[in-house]
């Protein structure tokens, strides 16, 4: 089953992709931790993870936006999220538009929050500056976007090459 995403709260809400459903999403207060999991359903069947959690870069506090595969640590047992692999399971768009989706979400808990993108390498955070170019048209209007390089936090430009990238929700 897919689940077409929008962005929230727009009046012209424009479709930008299917998404998975959901199998599980929890906030834990203490923690301070918003966990979705899905299911990916592509060649094959790959439980993934997104994570929002807090953390302090260059005296600031973020959030990391993170997602993985669900794996098995083979020391402990214990299921963690593998950041790094690349499952190559065909469905790359709507695995996207599935953890993309879980934004707007993040923004009812912390709406004055900043989540910070960073990929496990220069390749993936280049994927993620695509796509907002892909999409900025829908996302500028609803979305502050900045980047950080050369040790300075800049407004988003189209071209330029980021260490990682901040988003926030505008100021209505």
């Amino acid at each position: 089953m897919l689940v077409s995403y929008t962005f929230a709260n727009q009046k012209d809400k424009k479709v930008i992709g299917e998404t998975y459903p959901f199998i599980s999403e929890e906030y834990t207060q203490g923690s301070d931790v918003l966990f979705f999991v899905f299911l990916s359903q592509g060649e094959r069947i790959v439980p993934k993870a997104i994570g929002f959690t807090p953390i302090e870069k260059h005296n600031s506090k973020f959030y990391n936006w993170g997602f993985g595969d669900i794996v098995t640590n083979e020391e402990t047992g214990e299921f963690e999220i593998d950041d790094e692999t690349e499952s190559n399971n065909g469905d790359v768009k709507t695995v996207f538009y599935t953890v993309v989706s879980t934004l707007s979400k993040f923004f009812e808990f912390h709406p004055e929050a900043t989540v910070h993108i960073e990929g496990s390498n220069r390749q993936r955070t280049r994927i993620y500056k695509g796509f907002i170019n892909r999409y900025w048209g829908q996302i500028e209007p609803y979305y502050d976007v900045r980047g950080y390089a050369s040790g300075k936090i800049r407004d988003f430009e189209p071209g330029t090459e980021y260490e990682y990238l901040l988003i926030s929700r505008k100021k209505t």
